[in-house]
């Protein structure tokens, strides 16, 4: 078979002493954690030979301040903008803000943005502790939560939303409800929406009509054992010009971009379509 093309669109770097004590916990106790592996990718050399053996061409490092359940703040955003910037061809910085509590959120994307030379966004409702349609409640007094939206709609960014469950402490699933989306897809139409995790492990049916029924919705496997991708999306080929891979390597539970790769390919799904959801469909976003 010849080897597919692959683009991760979900990898996570992130200093341990960046992270409270109980997440770190959490974290290192996972059966898939190799701290040998862990120590290689805090130096991007070593993440792009860990790309080079994967068959990767490159990946988009998630960053995002969540400092009261995770504990790193925006030290994470220039710890990974920096980190991307020595390897651009192959290591994209996703950048963040916190909507609801940074002061200026609009100044700081836009610096990141040039800063780092970044068109894609996180947001992280679970772990930052907020609705993703929390503008239109309290009479809009959340309006710097839209203006996040207006500001990376108006600027072609993509933002991506974290949707589904966290077993970290202090998380709030309430946040992952992909229906939470809808009203962002409605009332910024030409903003390029992901929705990380599709709502696994509960509320894939709600991502699943999301994705069908706004043109700017699309889904990021990450997180998703793919093996059991068909259990969570029967439909997945009605929705594979909309699916994009990722590994949300090196969290709980992923082997390696790799081993979910050829998960991925073992379900047997057509070549055009795993095709698009490797390699193809993420350039329509990047």
């Amino acid at each position: 078979m010849i080897r597919p093309r692959v683009v991760d669109c979900h990898v996570h770097v992130i200093p341990l002493k960046m992270m409270k004590a109980d997440v770190r916990r959490v974290f290192t106790h996972s059966k898939t954690y190799d701290a040998q592996v862990y120590g290689e990718i805090m130096k991007p050399e070593g993440l792009v030979r860990i790309l080079d053996r994967e068959g990767v061409e490159w990946a988009n490092i998630i960053s995002y301040p969540a400092p009261e359940v995770m504990g790193f703040n925006h030290r994470l955003v220039e710890f990974v903008g920096n980190y991307c910037r020595e390897y651009p061809d192959r290591l994209r910085a996703v950048v963040s803000v916190d909507p609801l509590r940074d002061e200026n959120p609009l100044r700081l994307l836009e610096e990141y943005r040039a800063k780092f030379d970044s068109n894609w966004v996180k947001l992280h409702p679970v772990h930052q502790l907020f609705k993703p349609n929390s503008y239109t409640e309290n009479g809009g007094s959340y309006k710097k939560l839209s203006d996040v939206y207006e500001y990376a709609e108006s600027n072609r960014m993509t933002v991506t939303f974290h949707t589904g469950t966290s077993v970290f402490p202090r998380a709030r699933i309430k946040y992952g409800d992909p229906i939470l989306l809808d009203d962002v897809a409605v009332d910024f139409p030409k903003l390029k929406i992901v929705m990380a995790h599709g709502g696994r492990p509960f509320w894939t049916q709600q991502a699943f009509f999301l994705i069908r029924r706004h043109q700017n919705v699309y889904l990021d496997i990450s997180g998703i054992p793919p093996n059991r991708l068909l259990e969570y999306f029967p439909r997945l080929l009605e929705i594979s010009d909309k699916t994009i891979f990722g590994s949300d390597w090196p969290t709980m539970g992923v082997e390696s971009i790799g081993h979910n790769v050829q998960q991925l390919l073992g379900l047997g799904l057509p070549e055009q379509s795993m095709t698009k959801i490797l390699y193809t469909n993420i350039h329509k976003l990047a």
